[in-house]
């Protein structure tokens, strides 16, 4: 194995850390009974005492819709008997109502095995839990701020809600490398561009969230970063050499594994250079999951696949098939969250493989070990959830002073020609596309004038809202454009071609790449998040009300990083 120097350190502490229990070799039996002891629970019994399609049942992960239990999900749950659910906005209305389905769940617990209750709740654009929860602006606002002690906190507050509200759970965080500008599907969600930050960030993160009871699951292994498609739609390929992926894609998680990481989620993505293939995807390769993953790099914890419905494998496979290949490769537990059809199409597919002998018995009951023993050691035999009064009153109580520090400390100047920053008393005019505070602080502080455009808008609608700001900035000081987005690009493009000579200043609340598509722009400020507190924190950092201590976190302009420090 080529390794570089860095890498060649976590892996080789990964590797000790974990070789008393590493996994059996293919076609081994299983270990004695008593290395499988966990926290009181005796996983072999608990193997002993299910049955074939029991033992199916543990390898599902799966998601249902609607926001309260009836016949229907009820039927569902104790036909399919999962060994996890994966609740998602739409299952989601209010903490109370998200405390009651979630007992309501678990009272249809597979064979006496409890059930994993999970969410994807990584802050940022993917945020399930609305409501009396740690939103984390996104984790690129973690990486501007760069402190693992904050990220660890992060982790623990968020935590401590999902484990209140009853999840044991998360799918975060990304580990992903952030090395590719236009790449469609992780940008913010990334810590940055930097291996070793986004290791040791992520690391910190899983720290905090498991601390708690809760099970971090980081994704997308082996790395999803340097993608030019998303796995949705398309398989993509990342067409790297060995040395490359150990010193980038796989750094962080081999650095969140000498942590304690319990779970990671699998990429639907080709790796030529570990399969020989370039349309094989990661998640039903046996080099990927077992040889590089169990052996090479140590890891026993629970592997748990993507979505068996997303394009990037259903097109060659088919999600029934796609299972069966994915425990086979090495996966603990299989994923399928939305098409009824989906769900028992892959429960169907591995049963029939384990009773034609396909999947061999031993495989099948390491599968189910791992997935037992990640809940007997984070407490889901153990731990019901509280009782809703004691829980909402907690939630309602609870200070998460993390959530604005990391919004405060994420903000970065990028650029700020002729000290256009921070904003004078003056004609200021401001519009932006995000939930109003921002502009409101600029109105308040400065007595500015402007505009709020919709978030999710028309080429249309932003046409008329650069219109309008051209109106507006007639005989202004200077302009503020808040950009979600690089469509936005358009209203700064209207202002600048009306207005040569005017300073511009654009705030990107989110991906910072859109400096790249921006015409000339006198400043530019990164937040990596738009809600409250980011607008709050940015408002505040062009007004001189705190400094603007974030450095930028992925590579601008050919490689140079940029920032407070």
């Amino acid at each position: 194995m080529v390794l570089c120097s860095a890498p060649a350190v976590v892996t080789m502490l990964v590797g000790c850390a974990l070789t008393a229990t590493s996994a059996p070799a293919p076609g081994a039996p299983p270990p004695a009974s008593d290395l499988w002891q966990e926290h009181g629970v005796d996983v072999d019994a608990v193997l002993a005492r299910l049955s074939a399609k029991e033992k199916v049942g543990q390898l599902l992960m799966l998601g249902f819709g609607g926001t309260r239990m009836d016949r229907t999900i009820a039927a569902f749950l104790d036909d399919m008997q999962p060994g996890g659910v994966a609740l998602f906005s739409r299952n989601i209305d209010s903490p109370e109502q998200t405390m009651a389905l979630i007992r309501d769940v678990r009272a249809h617990d597979p064979a006496g095995v409890p059930m994993f209750v999970s969410v994807d709740q990584e802050g940022g654009n993917v945020v399930r839990l609305k409501k009396h929860a740690t939103i984390l602006p996104s984790a690129m606002a973690l990486g501007a701020a760069n402190d693992p002690d904050l990220a660890r906190r992060i982790g623990q507050s968020l935590g401590r809600d999902l484990r209140l509200l009853g999840f044991n759970m998360n799918f975060a965080p990304v580990l992903d490398v952030a090395s590719n500008p236009n790449n469609p599907v992780i940008g913010i969600r990334s810590f940055g561009s930097s291996p070793k930050a986004v290791g040791e960030l992520g690391a910190a993160y899983v720290q905090g969230l498991q601390s708690e009871g809760v099970l971090a699951v980081a994704k997308h292994f082996p790395g999803h970063g340097d993608t030019d498609s998303d796995s949705h739609y398309h398989l993509p390929v990342l067409d790297h050499d060995r040395t490359r992926l150990d010193e980038v894609e796989l750094y962080p998680f081999a650095r969140a594994f000498a942590e304690g990481l319990d779970a990671i989620m699998t990429a639907h993505i080709a790796l030529p250079a570990l399969t020989d293939s370039g349309d094989l995807p990661a998640t039903v390769s046996e080099r990927v999951l077992t040889q590089l993953l169990r052996e090479e790099l140590g890891y026993d914890g629970l592997v748990i696949t993507d979505g068996l419905e997303m394009q990037g494998i259903v097109q060659r496979f088919g999600s029934g098939e796609a299972a069966v290949r994915a425990i086979l490769a090495g996966a603990d537990m299989v994923m399928v969250l939305w098409y009824p059809e989906k769900k028992r199409e892959v429960r169907d597919a591995l049963l029939a493989a384990v009773e034609s002998g396909r999947i061999p018995q031993w495989r099948l009951d390491q599968a189910v070990r791992r997935v037992v023993r990640a809940k007997a050691r984070h407490g889901v035999f153990s731990t019901p959830p509280l009782p809703a009064k004691v829980a909402l009153r907690e939630l309602e109580t609870t200070r998460r002073d993390a959530v604005p520090e990391v919004a405060r400390r994420a903000v970065t100047l990028v650029k700020n020609e002729g000290n256009v920053v921070p904003l004078q008393r003056g004609k200021v005019v401001a519009v932006a596309a995000t939930e109003r505070v921002f502009v409101e602080e600029l109105r308040r502080t400065l007595r500015a004038r402007g505009l709020t455009m919709p978030i999710g808008t028309t080429r249309e609608q932003i046409a008329a809202d650069a219109a309008r700001l051209v109106e507006l900035a007639h005989g202004a000081d200077v302009v503020v454009v808040g950009m979600q987005t690089a469509e936005h690009r358009a209203v700064v493009e209207r202002v600048r071609a009306a207005y040569p000579d005017l300073p511009i200043v654009v705030v990107s609340f989110g991906s910072p790449y859109v400096l790249n598509q921006l015409p000339r722009v006198d400043a530019y400020l990164c937040t990596f998040g738009w809600r409250d507190e980011s607008e709050r924190a940015a408002a505040a950092a062009l007004t001189a009300r705190q400094p603007a201590l974030g450095s930028l976190p992925v590579e601008l302009f050919g490689g140079t990083q940029l920032g407070a420090r």
